[in-house]
């Protein structure tokens, strides 16, 4: 495999998004989300803060010490927001933040203010905890998001005062130090690359080469009483995790890495970063490294709806196979995350496999974490529940609410890329797309009421014909695909997992495809000893599950017959429109008796049908019990 750009993300305004299922999240994302992500932004302090910084009132530093971050997230959100049209309440709301954060910068580019307010002697002395340099991070995505949707550069401008701050700093022949928290190499990456600065991606790169080193460059922050005493966690558990190196990723050279360990939104971040620094470099030991580690993640430690990081401890991973249900940890960051680094792994790669994962976390990981109305969210996203979950409005580690948000907002970027000659299409996002190929405006219409069927078409009209392709991705769920162009008898190449129509196009040629979407039941490696004698439900790309309201009493007494009959139904009243599965078993009977124990055997069996709903949409009409591995006959 080389790690070569096959393709690029098309810019969010050449894509006007006409589907049934993501348009109603883009819509709600637009008119109640990016709102009431604000609203928390103003209760919880987070932009007063920008204002302390800027002295235009008094006061003392409001939140967590990295809370400036979710005001970058949100910015980033909002304009993606924007590039779907006009919206004077956004805008006025992104001109207002942009403002208070052009205030609160300092002369020579410094922008942080917890530190600002808090400990200005203390800049840059604490790096392995206090998440500088990924706040910067983030608002370098906010800026070039902004940039994409708007043209202006006034938030470009900030940004690149402060990254020529850092590297006054950091750097090789300068002082050796990268954030306790990866973020800020694959934003200096896409900053750099934006407005043609190559020396924030070397920047980068240097950030990513210098990570793992020994000795690790958090170790003199342990003999420094100033960083000491910054320090959130007990110096104890601090100093071993430092000597330790897997929470930050920071155990050994990223070319030495084999398992997926740590922190699961730092190791995202990271790997996104060494990914695209692997693009084009022949770096035969960084590549095998990279897959390495995504081989391990995908194939031991990842759950079936694409969460990521099962334990709580360390916000991240454990070994392989450990995939607990009720207590998944889970983080819709970190599924997030996983969308990332898979479409950029796909992008280097052209190979179909990465797809398979970017659109399991994206259909069902990562919108589990937020509500149907758009203003609640999880943080945790577990597989079983006994009705002790429910989404909340914020967190006051808030990273996930504006996280998703500006999941939502890009969600084109993982369904489409183009290239000189091709366009791909790695989800069958409803819409239409005005491009070039091969050098002639083309638009593109694709027809799709995916995920719930898997028929879609795709119309081709370029200005004038022209010679180019076509790559539709193949989901690994889909095991009878056919295609058809009308008219002709022409049959598709087929390349990594892509069927690829390379002809000459003339206005309204259409490919038909049909992936053939039926339920299907899966069952676990026996490895993950939480899932013993447990199946899941699933068809096309959602996962299912079965919930207390819709069975009407708890999903555990409920026996699947993996071999009985399966009803797929379109309910459009129904958690604002899903196709629900209705599954044939057995339950046990309550014959009322009170004794806690009886002679096996002797509890009855009835017939049951149990009606399931789609994974991310669980918990929306209220706390409730709920399963994603039920019981299998």
């Amino acid at each position: 495999m080389s790690f070569q750009t096959r393709f690029e993300t098309i810019p969010l305004p050449q894509v006007k998004v006409n589907d049934r299922f993501w348009s109603k999240w883009i819509e709600t994302l637009r008119n109640t989300t990016i709102k009431a992500e604000y609203d928390q932004l103003v209760s919880t302090g987070r932009l007063a803060n920008f204002k302390r910084a800027a002295k235009q009132e008094e006061g003392d530093f409001e939140g967590l010490y990295f809370n400036d971050s979710d005001v970058y997230k949100w910015l980033e959100a909002a304009a993606y927001a924007l590039a779907y049209g006009p919206h004077k309440e956004t805008e006025k709301l992104i001109d207002e933040v942009i403002g208070l954060i052009e205030a609160a910068q300092e002369q020579d580019g410094y922008l942080n203010t917890f530190f600002q307010i808090r400990h200005p002697q203390a800049k840059w002395r604490n790096l392995y905890m206090m998440h500088e340099m990924y706040c910067a991070g983030h608002l370098y995505e906010a800026a070039v998001a902004h940039h994409e949707a708007t043209g202006s550069k006034r938030l470009i401008d900030v940004a690149v005062k402060n990254a020529d701050h850092i590297a006054s700093i950091f750097g090789p022949d300068k002082r050796r130090g990268y954030c306790g928290h990866e973020e800020i190499e694959l934003a200096l990456i896409k900053l750099g690359k934006a407005i043609n600065r190559p020396d924030y991606v070397e920047l980068a790169k240097w950030m990513v080469e210098e990570r793992g080193k020994k000795p690790s460059a958090y170790e003199a922050e342990l003999k420094d009483e100033v960083a000491r005493k910054l320090n959130p966690w007990d110096d104890k558990d601090i100093e071993e995790n430092v000597k330790d190196g897997k929470y930050c990723q920071d155990h050994a050279p990223i070319r030495e890495h084999t398992d997926i360990v740590g922190h699961a939104v730092r190791a995202m971040y990271l790997y996104i970063a060494a990914t695209t620094i692997a693009d084009g470099a022949n770096d035969e030991a960084l590549e095998k490294s990279l897959v390495r580690v995504w081989d391990n993640l995908t194939k031991y430690r990842m759950y079936i709806t694409g969460g990521i990081g099962p334990a709580a401890s360390n916000e991240g991973f454990t070994t392989d196979f450990d995939l607990p249900n009720r207590s998944a940890y889970a983080e819709t960051c970190a599924s997030v995350g996983l969308v990332l680094w898979g479409s950029k792994y796909l992008q280097m790669t052209g190979n179909s496999d990465y797809a398979d994962v970017v659109e399991k976390a994206l259909f069902n990981g990562t919108i589990s974490g937020i509500s149907l109305s758009g203003d609640g969210f999880f943080y945790c996203n577990r597989l079983e529940s006994r009705g002790e979950h429910q989404r909340v409005p914020w967190m006051t580690c808030a990273c996930c609410p504006p996280n998703i948000a500006r999941m939502i907002g890009s969600v084109s970027h993982y369904c489409l890329g183009v290239s000189q000659s091709d366009l791909w299409i790695h989800i069958p996002l409803g819409c239409t797309i005005d491009t070039t190929i091969n050098g002639v405006k083309t638009n593109v219409e694709i027809k799709s009421d995916y995920p719930w069927s898997g028929k879609f078409e795709v119309v081709v009209t370029p200005e004038k014909p022209v010679a180019g392709g076509v790559r539709i991705r193949i989901p690994d769920w889909a095991t009878d695909v056919t295609f058809e162009i009308d008219n002709t008898d022409e049959e598709a190449d087929y390349e990594d997992g892509y069927a690829v129509f390379n002809r000459t196009w003339s206005p309204g040629d259409t490919i038909k495809a049909d992936f053939n979407m039926a339920p299907m039941w899966l069952q676990a490696n026996p490895k993950v000893l939480d899932d013993l004698g447990r199946v899941c439900l699933t068809n096309g790309p959602l996962v299912y599950c079965l919930e207390q309201k819709d069975f009407g009493k708890e999903p555990l007494l409920f026996m699947a017959d993996t071999e009985g009959e399966i009803k797929a139904a379109y309910e459009p009243n129904l958690l604002n429109g899903v196709v629900t599965i209705t599954a044939t078993g057995y339950s046990e009977k309550d014959d009322g008796s009170d004794e806690l124990y009886v002679e096996a055997g002797s509890v009855g069996q009835e017939e049951a049908s149990a009606k399931f709903v789609p994974y991310y949409s669980w918990c929306n009409r209220g706390p409730n019990s709920m399963l994603v591995w039920v019981r299998g006959l």
